[in-house]
């Protein structure tokens, strides 16, 4: 290869020759200081466009790695099927999973296949959500307050064993109809009229076995402290949770259950006009009479008094200290 010099050669033609034809360095260099060598250095590089570095056999195993890690890829872009199940109807969606202190709405592909409904997420493969036809007892379209302030349509399908699942996606329609279509061709039907349950979500993992939420709301708790000897009081944001066996309060920023009574010591809940703060101004409080193994106590939330008479009422209401 005879070395060229070309004074109109520009940094294209550098970059073209060096992509279609390569360079090749390869040099020995020797760093001395003071007569004495200190350093050798013994420098081989190959620069090449990558067709021109496969054509050679260089890189060969890098690119080989590559192809097979994308085709691997590519094959994960659906979930899991059966022998002899295939896919009639796909649509990017959302799924609303709730458990524990996790509660969010998980983004994949929503697949409804010969035999079943499956939600599928690509990265990390998933199968985020899904349902033989045979255990779907009811779906309905319903709309919900979205994040966004705006309310949008979900589709709620219930399970023979009373759990729901919420569906989101931009044409909620098309996929209740395929969803129908199928049921249709499998010669199933389902309820008319059906009533959902409503599930109460909760900010924590707190729930005993068997205990349901009943209310709850964001509220506001008058937390009392010592502070220099005394008992002074401060209010924090959290959530007021009524269950089936108590009155529990979670505050939002340790992630913890501060407050909790069960429902047999309350003694009396009503609604009273109390200071909020430092500000001169009272904002109406609920407040509860409880009962703490001798002594009486009292607990303060505060909120939209709007809603304090509903929790008046789902506590009880009356005195009970008779």
């Amino acid at each position: 290869m005879e070395p060229t010099r070309s004074p109109q050669a520009t940094l294209n033609d550098l970059l073209d020759r060096i992509l279609d034809k390569g360079i090749l360095l390869n040099t020995d260099m020797i760093i001395s200081v003071a007569g004495i060598p200190l350093l050798g250095v013994n420098l081989k590089l190959a620069l090449a466009g990558m067709k021109t570095m496969l054509e050679y056999g260089i890189m060969k195993d890098w690119d080989e790695a590559q192809r097979a890690a994308a085709m691997r890829e590519t094959e994960i872009n659906r979930p899991p099927l059966g022998r002899d199940e295939s896919i009639v109807f796909s649509v990017f969606g959302t799924h609303w999973y709730s458990k524990g202190i996790y509660n969010s709405w998980r983004a994949g592909t929503i697949c409804i296949t010969d035999k079943r409904l499956v939600m599928f997420r690509k990265m990390p493969a998933e199968v985020l959500f899904e349902i033989y036809y045979e255990e779907i007892k009811a779906m309905s379209l319903q709309k919900r307050d979205h994040f966004t302030g705006e309310k949008r349509k979900e589709l709620h399908i219930l399970f023979k064993d009373n759990e729901v699942a919420r569906l989101h996606t931009k044409d909620i329609d098309a996929l209740k109809k395929a969803v129908e279509n199928i049921l249709k061709e499998k010669g199933l039907s389902l309820e008319d009229n059906p009533v959902f349950p409503e599930k109460k979500e909760v900010a924590g993992d707190f729930l005993q076995p068997e205990e349901d939420v009943t209310h709850s709301e964001k509220m506001w708790y008058q937390l009392p402290s010592e502070a220099d000897g005394g008992i002074r009081s401060q209010w924090k944001p959290g959530h007021l949770y009524l269950t089936n066996r108590r009155l529990c309060w979670w505050y939002d920023f340790e992630r913890k259950l501060l407050f909790e009574i069960p429902s047999h010591q309350i003694m009396h809940v009503t609604v009273q006009n109390v200071q909020f703060g430092t500000a001169p101004v009272q904002e109406k409080s609920l407040i509860v009479l409880y009962k703490r193994g001798k002594e009486s106590k009292v607990a303060c939330f505060s909120s939209n008094g709007a809603s304090l008479g509903e929790w008046v009422e789902s506590t009880g209401g009356a005195d009970k200290r008779k």
